[in-house]
């Protein structure tokens, strides 16, 4: 079979969602960092996507999502009196609450479209304010028992990579709402297909050097097996929403209906300005950061190109649920579980040696020390950006002394 399963352990959806926007309590953001994470909805990139501008108003950590560029950019020069004595690691580059899922082949982080290199503080700043906008949406106290597991748990892994307790409650939840039905998958593959259909004969030419690439890699695939049969552009997300993606439907084993594939090509971000984000793998730092970042990479990972553009390619699970702070958390408790596996996740991940990269591997020992020289740092740069973002948020939907300001989308979205 082209897909196969990993047993999940046995280890349930809690639907609790009250709004609160409290005011951040912790300290207030410098204009000048709020300022930098503003954005505006009559650009015309957004001014064309209202679905997309009603989501951004609708939650700060919807805003936070789209906005990580710029955010990342806000981190580098809040370290950047230090950046030469940070370790340089390899970073998810968005690691937030709901980028978390569970998926037929496992759990944890997904999404490697900004996998990069440099410093440990940049996955850990932004998902420490992703944990604290979380529990403001919640109505829950100040993220804080959440933030001391996540960061305990990067702790824990880079003395152990071994360390292991994945949060039980939330993946059970996730597989009580998995159907294991793969004619299931397909029809709702076909849905967004349909949606916005592309004709196959558009990609079908530079999509062979993809094909060509898979079967070196695994001979046993039949020629036929990624003969697109149907196509169309994708619509989702909130980070990516303004990337260019595709969805493919593609032959399989075999001829009959059944065995059908479903592909995703997403475009390969340039990485932008950032001043410590960097990367030496060219597109191929997408599939690189899933491989060393991920618990269990997707199938056929790799790349084409399309109108002198880099996509990477991955296969869709038959089953795939990612983390809604809105009905999925029902507890602190629960946030606190998946904070520490995320922290865990990254404690592995992050001094991982790299196939592509010249530069040497930042030691489990040396990157401790680091993270315990910085904690203090690491949670003030926490709070100041969770007001910035609050601040811009509030400036986005016309509150605020910022709303007067105005900048273009920022790249990439």
């Amino acid at each position: 079979m082209w897909t196969p399963r990993i047993q999940l352990p046995s280890l349930i959806l809690g639907v609790a969602a009250t709004t609160a926007w409290a005011a951040p309590g912790r300290g207030t953001a410098p204009t000048s960092v709020a300022a930098a994470l503003r954005v505006s909805p009559e650009a015309p990139e957004l001014k064309a996507r209202p679905t997309l501008v009603g989501r951004l108003r609708e939650t700060p950590h919807n805003y936070f999502r789209f906005v990580n560029r710029p955010f990342s950019e806000a981190v580098c020069r809040m370290f950047d009196d230090v950046q030469g004595s940070l370790p340089d690691v390899n970073l998810h580059g968005d690691a937030h609450v709901e980028q978390y899922a569970v998926t037929s082949l496992g759990w944890g982080l997904t999404d490697f479209d900004d996998s990069a290199r440099g410093p440990y503080v940049v996955d850990l700043v932004r998902f420490g304010v992703s944990l604290e906008l979380a529990s403001r949406q919640k109505g829950w106290a100040p993220a804080g028992g959440a933030l001391d597991d996540f960061l305990r748990g990067y702790r824990d892994a880079l003395s152990n990579p071994g360390v292991d307790r994945p949060p039980a409650r939330t993946i059970r939840s996730a597989l009580a709402h998995f159907g294991f039905d793969h004619a299931l998958a397909l029809r709702r593959a076909e849905a967004q297909v349909d949606a916005d259909p592309v004709s196959p004969s558009e990609l079908e030419g530079d999509f062979e050097a993809y094909v060509d690439t898979m079967r070196m890699r695994i001979p046993s695939l039949p020629a036929t097996g990624f003969r697109i049969k149907a196509a169309g552009h994708l619509r989702t997300g909130i980070g990516s929403a303004l990337d260019e993606k595709y969805l493919l439907r593609v032959e399989g084993e075999t001829d009959a209906e059944g065995d059908d594939q479903i592909l995703e090509a997403k475009l390969v971000r340039l990485l932008s300005d950032t001043t410590c984000v960097h990367t030496e793998a060219g597109p191929e730092r997408v599939s690189l950061g899933m491989s060393i970042l991920a618990r269990a990479p997707f199938l056929f990972s790799g790349t084409f190109t399309h109108a002198h553009r880099w996509f990477w390619v991955h296969a869709w699970t038959d089953d795939y649920v990612e983390l809604s702070i809105g009905s999925a958390l029902s507890t602190p408790g629960e946030l606190r579980q998946v904070a520490y596996d995320v922290g865990t996740q990254l404690g592995r991940a992050h001094p991982e040696e790299q196939a592509f990269e010249p530069a040497p591997r930042a030691s489990r020992a040396r990157l401790l020390e680091s993270t315990l020289a910085n904690e203090f740092r690491i949670r003030a740069a926490i709070d100041e950006l969770t007001a910035a973002t609050l601040a811009a948020w509030r400036a986005f939907r016309g509150e605020g002394p910022l709303a007067v300001s105005a900048q273009v989308v920022p790249d990439g979205g």
